[in-house]
């Protein structure tokens, strides 16, 4: 999998389909969120400080 980095600072790609992935924005716990809208499917990954 590849990470770019974009206004947001990151991008996702899907495992499932290879697209990639809408940002959602980021929880309080440090987490961004993506979405793919194609497979449904979600994922979170931290991007806030340790």
């Amino acid at each position: 999998m590849s990470t770019d980095h974009k206004q947001n600072g990151h991008s996702e790609w899907c495992p499932d389909c290879g697209t990639e992935m809408l940002f959602t924005g980021t929880i309080p716990t440090g987490y961004a969120q993506f979405f793919c809208e194609q497979c449904r499917y979600r994922r979170d990954r931290f991007v806030g400080d340790d």
